[in-house]
């Protein structure tokens, strides 16, 4: 989001030169610079002891490819607790851990993407509305079935690597 107006006082925002920021949206009333934003995501794939990777269908959005389980990071929530968060409520599985495997901009959506690695070893999925289906993948299969070149494959295959599958 690239702000015009000042959210605290509605008064209109000049351009302030900003050190190595450059000119950056400033409210000359409140005295402070409003630098753009953007949401912060967590996108997680999911394992289990036997080496199968968890993956969703969404009953929105991409509903034709398989998914990692994905969402919004909430204010005051770590990054690793929005990512165990969302697999509680997505396919009702608390993970063990979540690991941090790597950050990547989403573009298309202006959002910056936390890459996480879960295990548990629980196997029974509870669905969400958001989620249409939820399927343990054995690692070929599940690099097959993602969509090639997304984040989504990216992870994929950084979590088979890491589990050397």
């Amino acid at each position: 989001m690239h702000f015009t107006f000042c959210p605290q006082c509605g008064t209109r925002c000049t351009q302030r030169e900003m050190g190595d920021d450059g000119a950056v949206p400033f409210c000359e009333q409140c005295k402070i610079p409003l630098f753009d934003m953007f949401s912060t995501c967590v996108l997680s794939v999911v394992t289990n002891p036997e080496g199968k990777l968890a993956l969703i269908r969404q009953s929105y959005g991409e509903t034709e490819r398989f998914v990692g389980v994905a969402g919004y990071m909430k204010c005051g929530e770590t990054a690793e607790q929005a990512a165990m968060r969302e697999i509680r409520e997505e396919i009702g599985i608390s993970p063990d851990c979540a690991e941090f495997m790597f950050s990547r901009w989403h573009a298309k959506r202006s959002q910056l993407m936390l890459c996480f690695h879960a295990v548990t070893a629980q196997t029974a999925f509870q669905c969400s509305g958001e989620v249409s289906e939820a399927k343990w993948f054995l690692p070929a299969e599940a690099k097959q079935i993602v969509r090639e070149g997304s984040i989504i494959a990216e992870l994929t295959n950084a979590v088979c690597e890491k589990i050397k599958v």
